[in-house]
C-alpha cells in the first residue's frame, strides 16, 4: 500500500515537473510594447495616385531591443529571434480588418526600413483612376498597427509568436462631412472636403442652417492656414470673457475677426454677408498683402445703399472676385427693417460660407 501512495505521489510530481518545464519553455524571452501615435494623411504620388501615408511612435525600448536582434539573432541564450515587424492593419466600408480590395496582401513591414523612412505607405483600391470597388473620397478608413516577431529554441522550429498590443485606432476619408445640404452647395462641398476646408465644429452638421461667428472665424482661419501654409497663435491673454475657443484667438490674433466689444466675441451670433465679405477680405489680405484691392470693375448692386459704410470696399471687392455672388441684383448686404431680421434676412449659410472659402481659394494665385 505504502509503495502504491509512493509511486501515486511521485507521479504527481513528475507530472507537476513536465508542466513546469513546459510553461517555462515556451514562455516568450521578451514582451514588445505597443506602437503609438498612430496617425495618417492622405496624400497623391507623383502620378497622381492617392494613398495614405502612415506614421507612429516606437517606443526606445522597441528600438533597443531590434536593434540587438538585428545585430544577433541568438542574442537571449539558446533561442533564435527575427527582428521586430510591425503589421499595419486596415478596414473601410462594411468589412473587417485587413478585408476588402486592396492593393496588397501582406501590410508587415520591417521595424529597420520603416525607421529609415519613418512612414508606411498603403495604396487602397480608387475607383476615381481605375478601380470600381472603392471610391476613397467617399469611405472612411480605419488603421491600427502592432508590432510581431516570432522566435524559436535553437535547433528547433521558429513558430512562437510575440505580438505587441494595437496602437490607437486612427480614422481618415470622407465620412458624412455633413448631414444636409442643398444640391447647389454639394460640388462645392465635395471640394471643401477635398481640400481639407471644412473646420471640425462642422462637420456632420446641417449645412443649409446659418453660420454663427464662431463658426466662420474657423473657416476663414482654415482657409488661411491652407493657402498660406502658416498656422499663426492665439492671443494670449484672452481678451474675450464669452469664448476661450482657440480658434477664435488665432483667428483675432492675425486679425481675420474682431470683437463685437472689447471683451465680447458673441461666438452663437448669427452672421450675416457684409461681415462675411470683410472677414473674407482681411484673411485674402493677410495670405496677398501687395495684392491690387481696388474696386474697379465691380458689379453694382440695387441695395448697395443698405451697404454699411465700413463694409462698403470689402463688399464690392469681394463681388468683383465672384467669391459672394449677388441674387436678383442684390447683394442683401444686412438687414435693415424688423421684417428682415425676424425672417433673418441676408444671414449665410454655412453651406454658402464653404463655397466661398472654396472659390477664394481657388482665386487666390489670380489675386497675388
Amino acid at each position: 500500500m505504502k509503495n502504491k501512495i509512493f509511486i501515486f505521489l511521485l507521479t504527481v510530481v513528475l507530472i507537476i515537473g513536465t508542466l513546469s518545464m513546459t510553461v517555462f519553455a515556451d514562455s516568450d524571452p521578451f514582451i514588445l510594447e505597443a506602437p503609438t501615435n498612430l496617425r495618417a494623411e492622405l496624400k497623391k504620388d507623383i502620378d497622381g495616385v492617392p494613398y495614405f501615408e502612415l506614421r507612429l511612435d516606437v517606443p526606445q525600448r522597441v528600438r533597443d531591443l531590434n536593434a540587438k536582434l538585428v545585430d544577433d539573432s541568438e542574442y537571449f541564450p539558446g533561442k533564435i529571434c527575427e527582428e521586430i515587424k510591425i503589421d499595419f492593419e486596415y478596414k473601410y466600408g462594411d468589412y473587417d480588418w485587413n478585408e476588402g480590395p486592396t492593393h496588397y496582401w501582406n501590410t508587415t513591414a520591417y521595424l529597420v526600413d520603416f525607421l529609415e523612412t519613418g512612414y508606411f505607405e498603403y495604396y487602397p483600391f480608387d475607383s476615381s483612376t481605375r478601380y470600381e470597388d472603392v471610391d476613397i473620397k467617399s469611405e472612411v478608413y480605419s488603421f491600427r498597427a502592432r508590432f510581431q516577431t516570432i522566435w524559436g529554441y535553437e535547433g528547433d522550429w521558429i513558430d512562437n509568436m510575440i505580438y505587441s498590443d494595437y496602437s490607437n485606432i486612427v480614422e481618415i476619408g470622407n465620412p458624412a462631412y455633413w448631414s444636409t445640404a442643398s444640391d447647389w452647395a454639394t460640388p462645392e462641398l465635395k471640394k471643401a472636403a477635398e481640400e481639407g476646408l471644412i473646420p471640425e465644429i462642422l462637420k456632420g452638421a446641417d449645412m443649409t442652417k446659418p453660420i454663427t461667428r464662431e463658426e466662420f472665424a474657423e473657416v476663414a482661419l482654415l482657409m488661411y492656414q491652407k493657402a498660406s501654409g502658416n498656422t499663426g497663435t492665439p492671443a494670449t491673454p484672452n481678451p474675450f470673457t464669452d469664448t476661450q475657443n482657440p480658434q477664435i484667438l488665432t483667428a483675432y490674433q492675425l486679425g481675420i475677426v474682431k470683437g463685437t466689444s472689447p471683451t465680447t466675441f458673441a461666438p452663437k451670433t448669427l452672421i450675416n454677408r457684409e461681415q462675411v465679405a470683410a472677414m473674407l477680405v482681411r484673411t485674402i489680405k493677410l495670405i496677398a498683402p501687395n495684392a491690387d484691392y481696388s474696386t474697379e470693375g465691380a458689379p453694382s448692386f440695387t441695395d448697395q445703399a443698405d451697404i454699411s459704410g465700413w463694409a462698403l470696399n470689402d463688399c464690392l471687392y469681394i463681388a468683383k472676385l465672384g467669391i459672394i455672388k449677388g441674387s436678383d441684383g442684390k447683394f442683401m448686404p444686412r438687414a435693415v427693417t424688423q421684417a428682415q431680421a425676424a425672417a433673418d434676412y441676408a444671414n449665410t449659410s454655412r453651406e454658402q460660407a464653404l463655397a466661398m472659402s472654396v472659390r477664394t481659394v481657388e482665386r487666390i494665385n489670380e489675386v497675388k
